[in-house]
């Protein structure tokens, strides 16, 4: 999974469920029609995958996806609020730390 990207389209999606180490994601019927929405789907591209994430899983009929991480990297309070933030300077602060 292109996790850049996934950031790039976070206003696509909505915390499903987080608990340190795993995170389910729902996202909406716009992100199917963002063309970059497309490298999200190639989830055994480890090139675009940060080496804390340790699995990713998407199921496009529930439009799912489950992202399995190391919360000793990342702490789960810091990927929640990248994910929903609207603020593209705090996303880069996150961003650098991760």
């Amino acid at each position: 999974m292109d996790f850049n990207t996934l950031m790039e389209l976070r206003r696509h999606l909505a915390i499903q469920h987080h608990e340190p180490g795993r995170i389910r994601i729902k996202f909406s019927l716009k992100l199917l029609a963002d063309p970059r929405a497309q490298t999200l789907w190639n989830e055994k591209d480890s090139r675009t995958q940060p080496s804390w994430v340790r699995n990713t899983k998407v199921n496009m009929f529930t439009r799912n996806v489950i992202i399995e991480y190391d919360p000793q990297v990342v702490q789960p309070e810091k990927l929640h609020e990248a994910l929903v933030t609207e603020d593209e300077a705090r996303l880069s602060e996150l961003a650098a730390e991760f």
